[in-house]
């Protein structure tokens, strides 16, 4: 499969050249040739530094005597037309111009040149010196006081020394000769430029030619006069910068495109170079405040590597561990792969560590690194497929949440199925805080949704996907198509752009890129989740609600209702704000089983329509959640935690008679007496268990509070009856009953089961659970006895409980 070129690379991104808001540098990426690599040279770390540390160029200006103030000036025109050349087509080019003359003197170095226009205008600014040439001096000042580190040189960047003269050399006290074979000149690649008649004399071309660097015919150039130096500049360029980052006969930097995709983070800037060493790709990583590049790339031993094109994308990625830089290599294998650097480990370069599931999906085409909750750390990586096919190419996208050993597949999102081309994760963005829920959300286009359309119809669409407290939602919150917005909108969703504010009113803003047209999107969400009587909005704007409010929702009977007697209410209100409800409680007893559970409020909203806005984007309510909302109303009552009251119930029996006689015994009376030393007790209730042969006969209530028994009720072996212990047993509250039973011919075993259920606005359902063996005896053998028919609550984590224990059989 033969590598992209340019026109096939704008025709892949689908019709752009690049992504609305992809950060990208200006200008053209270029590399500058390393004279030190020669033939065959190899791809390692120190014989390519030079390429990462750009080209250090000092320009020896000859200012002597011998020539006239307008050649000077010729001479000064042709510098600063060969820096501004330079400056817009090599990648890092800095400059240093120093004069000869009577004096020899910097008049900027290269440090100076980092601002290109100041530099400039220090050209023009340049006044001639006069008198001697002084050539080897002003060689030597280079060497001394230009290529240092105090004056901005790098050791290991590129280094060109360009000798413009007009003559040989006069009254200088240094050998040119000595110089030039300094052991400081190593490596250090000199160009000589000769004015005029002088050079055909021997002695001025041999010290010309001295000058400049072996092979003489490319390093060497002689002009009739300065009128004619700006034909050279092609020349000189063509031999300094030479062919875009040639090494040998490898053209590893050649058609690189630099800058293919970017990412900015802080300080550190991350190029995608997707046509660096013949399209396998790789990636720069630039630091803007020290100005040092480092080439990033995966190894060439690997033959999957070859035109994988990997920098397609790139992105970075924070963890708990530190920050990972990612690229896309859509071609990688076939599949598409993602490859990750860590700077823990940066002697291994990129390595692979998420890998496409079909060949010629392009995954890792796209990259998206998401936060969701805002806190510094990516939550979640999204790696764009858009040429995932089923039946055309639909597109996919995958999530993989973000971890400190690194990525977790954790879902997948598709497009509309319907549309088999719609390129589905050609570009994804995250996009802020759409909904104002305090989680970030992320767009994905798929730019060929509803292709091919005819005339001015609009194809192309977006997704918007909020963020969740645990990840990202499976299905969209909205679905913008370019042909609602409108016409000859096409390829919508090539690009997105999110998290600005371009329309200035607080919220963030989404633009979205087509084929000669970008779309800037408004939120118009107004989201509410009350969680209080009171429903916030967006802004200081004022908007009108229709209320609805509805009482005690779970029950069939009403326990509290409005003035006028309804347990419903609707009105309008306008936002923010509070409108106010008298309720009252509801007559006759109504609450046979539950009276002081809390009471359910449901609120149920809408948006009024609004007039008179104008072009103003109209709100709305947010599509995925309910317009509805809970409270619980709970009843006053006198207790410390008003949620859930503490009863401390105790329980005393006493028997009449103490033990009994089967065949003897006729009648069982038992004296329960219940108190309550703790707070109050609500839908208090007891419960009896005993032999189906011991009928009850009688029950003496006490006046308060009200006792109500049920009939009994045949369970396995027993009866059982239920007693409500009125609506509450309030706290120092006594209870005082009598039961009578007759026995019937045989009675094995009397057991009473006290149990005491507290609910209603309590939620930990405690019980209080009472049993009561009573002694029986059988032909002279007593076969129960009774060592303690006491029990008190024990409190132990809400739950309550207490059992009457020590029964002995004899």
């Amino acid at each position: 499969m033969g590598a992209m070129g340019a026109s096939d690379a704008w025709e892949t991104r689908g019709h752009h050249g690049r992504k609305v808001g992809s950060p990208s540098l200006a200008g053209v990426w270029t590399w500058l040739h390393d004279p030190s690599l020669g033939q065959g040279a190899s791809r390692t770390g120190a014989r390519l530094a030079c390429l990462f540390w750009g080209t250090e160029i000092a320009i020896v200006l000859d200012g002597s005597g011998s020539i006239d103030p307008p050649d000077f000036q010729k001479a000064k025109d042709f510098i600063y037309n060969m820096m501004e050349t330079f400056y817009t087509k090599c990648f890092k080019c800095r400059f240093a111009l120093v004069q000869f003359g009577a004096v020899i003197q910097t008049e900027f170095d290269l440090n100076d040149s980092r601002d290109a226009h100041a530099a400039l205008q220090r050209v023009r600014n340049v006044s001639q010196v006069k008198e001697v040439t002084r050539t080897a001096s002003a060689i030597q000042h280079v060497l001394d006081s230009i290529f240092t580190p105090n004056q901005g040189s790098q050791e290991n960047a590129s280094k060109v020394i360009v000798v413009l003269t007009d003559g040989d050399i006069f009254n200088d006290s240094l050998d040119l000769s000595t110089v030039i074979q300094s052991p400081s000149m190593a490596g250090i690649e000199r160009f000589a430029i000769g004015v005029g008649d002088a050079f055909n004399k021997t002695k001025a071309n041999q010290e010309l030619h001295l000058i400049a660097s072996d092979p003489d015919e490319t390093h060497v150039f002689k002009v009739t006069d300065y009128s004619a130096l700006d034909g050279l500049l092609g020349s000189l360029e063509q031999r300094i910068i030479s062919v875009e980052g040639a090494v040998g006969e490898a053209l590893q930097f050649e058609l690189a495109q630099v800058g293919f995709s970017a990412h900015v983070l802080g300080k550190q800037v991350l190029l995608g170079a997707v046509g660096a060493f013949d399209w396998a790709g790789g990636a720069m990583l630039y630091n803007t405040e020290s100005h040092q590049f480092r080439f990033l790339n995966e190894s060439l031993a690997s033959h999957t590597a070859q035109y994988s094109y990997l920098g397609y994308s790139v992105a970075a990625v924070k963890s708990s561990r530190g920050t990972w830089y990612l690229a896309g290599a859509p071609r990688h294998g076939h599949k598409g792969r993602v490859l990750w650097f860590r700077p823990e480990d940066p002697a291994r370069g990129f390595l692979p560590v998420l890998e496409g599931e079909q060949m010629g999906s392009y995954f890792g085409s796209e990259l998206c690194a998401l936060d969701v909750n805002a806190d510094g750390l990516t939550d979640h990586l999204l790696v764009g497929a858009p040429f995932y096919h089923v039946l055309g190419e639909e597109g996919k996208v995958y999530v993989y949440r973000v971890h400190a050993q690194g990525f977790t597949p954790s879902a997948t999102l598709s497009g509309r199925p319907q549309f088999a081309f719609a390129r589905f994760g050609f570009a994804i963005a995250a996009v802020g805080d759409l909904d104002r829920d305090g989680l970030g959300d992320v767009a994905i286009g798929a730019p060929l949704e509803g292709f091919p359309a005819e005339g001015p119809a609009s194809f192309g669409s977006i997704y918007i996907y909020n963020g969740l407290p645990q990840g990202i939602a499976s299905s969209p919150s909205q679905w913008v198509r370019a042909a609602g917005l409108a016409p000859g909108l096409r390829y919508f969703g090539v690009s997105i752009s999110g998290g600005g504010d371009l329309s200035g009113d607080g919220l963030v803003d989404v633009s979205v890129g087509s084929l000669g047209r970008a779309a800037v999107l408004r939120p118009l969400r107004a989201s509410w989740a009350p969680t209080g009587h009171t429903f916030p909005a967006p802004g200081a704007e004022e908007l009108s609600l229709n209320v609805t409010v509805e009482l005690d929702v779970s029950k069939r009977w009403k326990r509290v209702l409005f003035q006028d007697r309804s347990p419903r209410s609707q009105r309008d209100w306008l936002v923010p704000g509070c409108s106010r409800f008298l309720l009252l409680p509801m007559e006759g007893e109504v609450c046979d089983h539950d009276c002081f559970s809390n009471i359910t409020v449901k609120v149920s909203y809408h948006l009024n329509p609004l007039g008179g806005r104008g072009a103003s984007p109209r709100p709305v309510l947010d599509e995925l959640s309910e317009p509805t909302a809970h409270f619980q109303l709970p009843f006053e009552k006198d207790c410390k935690n008003q949620s859930a009251c503490v009863a401390e119930l105790k329980l005393t029996a006493r028997l009449s008679p103490e033990t009994i006689v089967v065949g003897v015994t006729k009648e069982v009376t038992m004296n329960i007496h219940l108190a309550n030393a703790g707070e109050d007790s609500f839908l208090t209730r007891m419960t009896l268990v005993h032999p189906p042969n011991l009928q009850l006969k009688r029950i003496q209530k006490p006046s308060s509070p009200a006792v109500e028994c049920a009939d009994p009720t045949p369970a396995p072996r027993v009866l059982v009856m239920s007693c409500k212990i009125g609506s509450a047993v309030f706290k120092t509250s006594h209870v005082s009953s009598l039961l009578e039973a007759g026995s019937g011919a045989r009675v094995d075993r009397f057991r009473l089961h006290y149990l005491s259920v507290i609910h209603g606005e309590n939620p930990f359902g405690a019980k209080f659970v009472f049993e009561v063996c009573v002694p029986t005896k059988m032909q002279g053998h007593e076969i129960i006895t009774l060592k303690n028919i006491t029990a008190t609550q024990v409190f132990k984590n809400y739950c309550r409980s207490a059992q009457g224990t020590g029964f002995e059989p004899s």
